[in-house]
């Protein structure tokens, strides 16, 4: 490995970021700052101090997908604005030292110890959710009533059954009442009861 040369873990997530960075559009502002834009959110980038207003490039120390866009617009190497942590000289020094040899697992010393187990897992009150929490940097799902169309008036925004237009009832016909009232009948089989007229209650005998 030289010593500019980057670890596999550095080379996989800028492969990464790359790709990612493909998406974002970058605008220059002027004075060494520009701006990113990811979907309808912007990032403010500057290439010369490595900072994002998303965060990424200053925790991770590899340039995130703003800044990469930025990168590749400006016709610079990414290589150059990786932190030098990730790169073969550091690589090396890390392991400079002498590292004591460790024996082969058959040859440990064994103990009478008891197994450590995992805590249980203790179902918490109440309904657990159905939907998974999103990110502070996803996109919020949208309203369903923002793509219904009526039917009737062919307008956005609301359905056949609350449409305000003059086109006719939107309401669907009320059902009729079955009754389930049981008769009776006489000795030569015909209907001997009578309803009840309305608001009044029948009398019993």
């Amino acid at each position: 490995m030289e010593p500019q040369d980057l670890t596999e873990h550095a080379k996989v997530e800028l492969e990464l970021r790359t790709v990612e960075s493909r998406f974002c559009y970058s605008t220059p502002c002027g004075g060494g700052e520009y701006e990113v834009r990811e979907g309808h959110v912007k990032f403010p980038v500057r290439i010369d101090s490595r900072t994002c207003g998303c965060g990424v490039w200053q925790v991770s120390g590899i340039p995130c997908k703003h800044g990469l866009r930025v990168i590749y617009n400006q016709r610079l190497d990414p290589l150059d604005f990786v932190s030098h942590f990730f790169k073969g000289a550091a690589y090396k020094l890390a392991y400079a030292e002498h590292m004591q040899p460790m024996p082969d697992p058959t040859q440990w010393p064994e103990f009478n110890l008891p197994t450590i187990n995992p805590p249980g897992i203790k179902r918490t009150a109440g309904r657990p959710p159905k939907q998974r929490k999103r990110g502070a940097m996803e996109a919020k799902k949208r309203k369903r009533h923002t793509s219904v169309k009526c039917s009737k008036c062919k307008e956005m925004g609301h359905n056949a059954r609350t449409c305000k237009s003059g086109t006719g009832s939107s309401k669907a016909p009320p059902k009729q009442r079955v009754s389930t009232r049981k008769r009776k009948t006489g000795d030569d089989g015909a209907s001997t009861s009578k309803a009840a007229p309305k608001g009044k209650k029948s009398k019993q005998a």
